[in-house]
């Protein structure tokens, strides 16, 4: 029997390699399988890196106010510990000036004090030519009828208890109007009673301690 092929050669050849289209279809299907799986493995990756970044990030501003905080905390210290300096600068100079006229107070009054005990410490026909008073030092020159008044107003200086080491380094005789006059000069220091009291309790108090150490 002779047998005739009915197919066109387009249909043959399909025919033909119809067995082998269907791997070629699993093999494609593969290969987009692997490609959707990196794919999302990538965008996966950006989106792990892209979250450190904005974590990253806010940390970094976080540090970054807390730096600007801290910088402005500290000017503001700066300016308060200035203001402090600027305050203790004016209450030292302030405490000079109390103590300055505290101190010119003081010596007002122990001036008018020593004044006192001086004009009653003089002997009649004894005057004093100058007189010159720095801190407790008393450095005077006068005039008087005779050395023995002299010594007498140097007792007296000593008998006051305010006028201590009396220093009388001699005097000078001239003839002035048919009279000698004797020129004279004295230093000696000066303190008030009541500290001279409490000066004169503290020396003994000294004294008594070292006899019982003896």
């Amino acid at each position: 029997m002779i047998k005739v092929n009915l197919l066109s050669p387009e249909k043959k050849d399909i025919a033909a390699g119809g067995a082998d289209a269907a791997p070629f279809t699993e093999e494609e299907r593969e290969s987009k399988i692997h490609t959707g799986a990196i794919v999302a493995a990538a965008v996966a990756t950006v989106g792990i890196i892209g979250a450190l970044y904005f974590t990253q990030a806010s940390t970094l501003d976080k540090k970054q106010r807390h730096l600007e905080e801290r910088r402005a905390r500290k000017v503001e210290l700066d300016n308060v510990l200035k203001t402090l300096m600027e305050l203790e600068k004016a209450k030292k100079m302030l405490d000079k000036k109390v103590k300055l006229i505290a101190d010119l107070k003081s010596r007002q009054q122990d001036s008018v004090k020593m004044m006192d005990q001086l004009v009653n410490a003089l002997p009649d026909w004894v005057w004093l030519s100058s007189l010159g008073f720095k801190g407790k030092m008393l450095t005077m020159s006068g005039r008087a009828l005779s050395n023995n008044l002299i010594s007498d107003f140097i007792n007296n200086l000593k008998g006051t208890g305010c006028f201590y080491n009396v220093q009388f380094p001699g005097s000078s005789r001239q003839k002035q109007s048919g009279l000698d006059i004797f020129n004279f000069r004295i230093n000696c220091y000066y303190q008030d009673k009541e500290q001279a009291a409490k000066a004169l309790a503290d020396a003994q108090k000294k004294q008594k301690k070292r006899k019982r150490r003896r």
